[in-house]
């Protein structure tokens, strides 16, 4: 690249002298004709040699200039493209999205498809194509809705690289669900927001389990908060597996008025976690489960950061290295629009407030509890601008794909 580097610069010296030369002498006339090189403008050999410099996905792109480069390039390059080359032809595609934003990277087929599939986390899609059938979804919450694929990592940090005509906004990860189970007697809250910090995508989310006082026992004897992550649900050791930490957090609720809000990790994948016990008073008593979860750079399916989450092994070339202990909950608070103090706050005023078995219970600040897929056990929590504009939006597709029929 270096070669290519000084070659490209010696060029330009050796016009720029030719110019200056041209407008001592009058000869050309300098005045009528400005003389500035062109990479169309070389003989082929040397674009060929600058061809030969680049990469194979950079060479490919030069050819797509225009007809000229193309003709002059030959199609000899496109051979190191064909499927037989994955990591190559993802790379050239990659380059090549940039300038598409409706569409991105498909690793598992290598080609390029349409952004327009690919729904937001929060909503759930009613058909999938082939591939996002096809691509392991990271499970948020056993209780929730919201899965997680790679396109949607992919999507957000495209956007974040690229610009707002690219991916998904960060408002695709957040949502508030809530969950009035007639069988188990309960109260589910769960509460996600993201954002991204050193080119990482990261989660924040809450999960609320509201009791009566007399059930506080359950919390532990049913474990209502099992599932942190693949590799600690299943904890074996009598010191550390979940009933025993739930039972010491409701010990220390009992003993000093109060839960010690000490901060654990999981030491297999990028997630940081407390779990807490709430007295509400006369509502009951709440278990809650905060996570602070590193979901990677979204540059590739294989990241270790993202496939650990997935309860998979990973494979022998590639290794986890464990984070320093709170290190992903300090990276997002710290950058946090909403502090962890607050966005508690707000999810225990979300969990006691007043919920309405129809359609929409309008609230007076503004936010609306609206049913899930009509099913009057859920909820999800909304601004009412915000659900008139995705009304609106619905609306104007239907429209649109009407009329083009």
């Amino acid at each position: 690249m270096m070669a290519w580097w000084r070659l490209w610069r010696s060029l330009e010296w050796m016009t720029e002298s030719h110019r200056q030369l041209e407008d001592r002498t009058g000869f050309p006339d300098s005045k009528s004709k400005t003389n500035t090189l062109k990479l169309s403008d070389l003989p082929p050999e040397l674009i060929i040699l600058i061809a030969s410099m680049l990469s194979t996905q950079s060479a490919a792109c030069l050819s797509l200039c225009n007809r000229a480069m193309s003709q002059i390039l030959g199609p000899n390059i496109w051979h190191c493209l064909n499927p037989q080359n994955p990591g190559i032809r993802a790379s050239f595609l990659s380059d090549l999205s940039k300038d598409l934003p409706q569409h991105f990277v498909c690793y598992r087929c290598v080609q390029l498809h349409a952004r327009s599939p690919v729904q937001w986390p929060r909503t759930t899609p009613k058909t999938l194509t082939r591939c996002l059938g096809e691509e392991p979804a990271f499970v948020h919450c056993s209780q929730s809705g919201i899965l997680l694929r790679f396109p949607h990592i992919q999507l957000a940090m495209n956007r974040h690289h690229l610009g707002p005509s690219h991916g998904f906004p960060l408002e695709a990860f957040q949502s508030t669900e809530v969950i009035e189970s007639d069988l188990c007697e309960n109260i589910v809250l769960l509460s996600v927001d993201a954002q991204i910090v050193s080119n990482e995508l990261l989660m924040r989310s809450q999960q609320w389990v509201l009791l009566p006082h007399n059930r506080r026992d359950e919390l532990v004897t049913k474990r209502f908060l099992h599932h942190i992550c693949h590799h600690i649900w299943a904890l074996g050791k009598a010191g550390d597996n979940l009933p025993t930490l739930m039972k010491s957090r409701l010990d220390l609720l009992e003993e000093q008025g109060r839960c010690c809000t000490s901060t654990a990790q999981c030491l297999k994948c990028p997630m940081d976690f407390v779990l807490d016990a709430v007295d509400l008073g006369e509502r009951g008593i709440a278990g809650c489960l905060t996570r602070w979860i590193n979901l990677g750079a979204g540059l590739h399916p294989a990241d270790p950061k993202w496939r650990s989450h997935l309860g998979k092994s990973l494979p022998r070339e590639v290794t986890y290295e464990p984070h320093p202990l709170g290190s992903i909950r300090s990276s997002f608070e710290n950058q946090a629009a909403i502090s962890f103090k607050d966005f508690t706050a707000r999810n225990i005023y979300n969990l006691l407030s007043r919920r309405e078995r129809k359609l929409i219970t309008r609230r007076a600040d503004g936010f609306i509890w609206k049913l899930v897929c009509r099913d009057p056990h859920r909820w999800c929590l909304e601004h009412a601008e915000q659900s008139l504009g995705w009304a609106l939006a619905r609306i104007s597709r239907f429209l649109s794909s009407k009329y083009r029929q």
